[in-house]
């Protein structure tokens, strides 16, 4: 049985350099792929989430220590295979040309006219994140493969099954030419960062944001950032605090609030807001009788996302906060382990 092979840093680049490059080479032998291949492309896709959608839940409830399978169908799956679709019945309106008035317009009268011809870019690198690992890889790559490029993937981490299952599933599919899958750690990530790709797509944390973009400027890669926020809610005096509060804990507690979408906090009339907690409370108990070992409700990821979640409310407490836990009576899910934590 082979050992496994601990690359170092110069090592991990000239591997994923010697992809790039090929990668490169192809589009440059190629030209801009017809209609047809890119439809084809789109079709590989959606026929992968399709074939391993079990697979998929079976690897994102193995990172996550509990992924609700439900929620993983209509996040990861289903949300893929909608702007793949989307992407397959616009693709051959978004290639045609468009034509353009002559800059200046003066030279219109001498005959002149102008044609935008749209082109793929090469290749693009894409950075995913953990908490719809398969939805934030599979849609971008919808406008990807529409416009006509080729990709570089680096999943994260945090979520190892998946990010494996998911370099086997593109390899059944694509050549290393059209789509590479490359998995590790930081200091993968640190490199993938750094390759002169035509584009790249980052998907995740402000923080790990700014040394991605810092890297991509070394090579003046062009750079497409989608990264996390504060969402507040807003609800009005004349609002059915039955409904709102039923909504906005469905937002909350999707993905245990593991989505940038989730609500945050919520501005609410002060006289409205014990009725909000309490149908807060109520919704909460609605859907979730039970969270403790429900497989139906999605674990935190990891050991140190668990703490760090801690911290602030016990930062929140010190400071003289009133905490109003909404869980089942009786459950202590500060004892629930995680596949990650168990990994520690």
């Amino acid at each position: 049985m082979n050992a496994p092979v601990n690359l170092g840093a110069d090592a991990h680049r000239a591997a994923m350099m010697d992809i790039l490059e090929r990668q490169k080479a192809a589009h440059i032998r190629d030209g801009a792929p017809s209609a047809e291949k890119r439809i084809d492309w789109l079709d590989r896709s959606i026929g992968l989430l399709v074939d391993y959608q079990d697979r998929i839940a079976d690897a994102l409830n193995e990172d996550f220590g509990s992924r609700s399978r439900d929620a993983t169908m209509l996040t990861d799956i289903a949300g893929s295979i909608g702007p793949l679709k989307h992407a397959k019945a616009h693709v051959r309106k978004w290639m045609k040309s468009q034509k353009r008035r002559p800059t200046p317009a003066i030279l219109s009268l001498f005959g002149a006219g102008a044609v935008v011809h749209y082109q793929p870019k090469g290749v693009v690198g894409v950075i995913s994140p953990w908490n719809f690992p398969v939805n934030l890889t599979f849609a971008p790559l919808a406008g990807i493969l529409a416009a006509g490029n080729r990709a570089m993937i680096k999943p994260s981490e945090f979520t190892p099954a998946t990010s494996e299952l998911m370099k086997e599933m593109f390899a059944s599919a694509f050549t290393e030419e059209e789509i590479a899958v490359i998995t590790g750690g930081p200091e993968v990530g640190q490199a993938f960062s750094g390759l002169p790709f035509d584009h790249m797509i980052f998907t995740g944390a402000t923080s790990v944001a700014r040394h991605v973009m810092k890297a991509a400027a070394e090579n003046l890669v062009p750079l497409t950032l989608e990264l996390g926020g504060k969402s507040p809610v807003i609800v009005s005096r004349s609002a059915d605090m039955k409904t709102t509060a039923a909504r906005i804990m469905n937002g909350k507690t999707m993905n245990a609030g593991q989505i940038c979408l989730a609500p945050d906090y919520v501005f609410v009339p002060e006289d409205k807001a014990g009725e909000f907690v309490a149908e807060a409370k109520a919704a909460t108990a609605r859907m979730f009788p039970t969270m403790k070992e429900n497989p139906d409700y999605t674990s935190v990821v990891a050991q140190r996302h668990y703490d760090r979640i801690m911290s602030y409310i016990d930062d929140a407490r010190a400071k003289g906060a009133e905490i109003i836990e909404m869980k089942p009576e009786g459950e202590n899910l500060s004892s629930r382990s995680t596949a990650r934590s168990r990994r520690r």
